[in-house]
């Protein structure tokens, strides 16, 4: 199982990690299918801006209408960990599970080391298992040393 993901577009994911850093960033990556065309920034809404994140409804709302009027969908989710690994943490399966919003992918963006972010996709399950799905991008595999 993969996603693909344009370099331009994880460019923009690591960017908007560094900008809201140390705040954690998030967003949707919008297109067809597997393949994502856009990132979709939002405004991390959470009380705890450092250890968490969330957006207002109203905001994903429109997000998703204006996926909608283009033909596309929400393909992935992103947010940034600025002192953890790129893997859901407790709260991001969770919060995926509390919701019900266990189809799109979840990409997480890890600031460990700021000078070489980490970017690795997810499908969180239902059963709230993870799996890391393959981010592929312009024919090849995204890795974090061709990244």
């Amino acid at each position: 199982m993969s996603i693909k993901i344009p370099r331009t577009v994880i460019g923009e994911m690591i960017s908007h990690s560094l900008e809201e850093d140390p705040d954690e960033c998030c967003g949707f990556l919008v297109g067809k299918g597997d393949e994502v065309s856009r990132l979709c920034r939002a405004k991390n809404i959470a009380t705890d801006k450092r250890r968490r994140y969330s957006m207002d409804e109203l905001e994903v709302m429109q997000i998703q209408e204006d996926a909608d009027s283009t033909g596309e969908q929400l393909v992935a989710i992103y947010h940034s960990h600025t002192y953890m690994q790129a893997h859901p943490s407790e709260t991001d399966v969770d919060n995926a599970t509390n919701t019900g919003w266990t189809d799109p992918y979840y990409v997480v963006v890890s600031l460990v080391e700021k000078t070489r972010p980490v970017v690795r996709a997810f499908n969180i399950n239902p059963d709230k298992s993870v799996v890391e799905v393959v981010i592929t991008t312009d024919g090849m595999a995204y890795t974090t040393a061709n990244g």
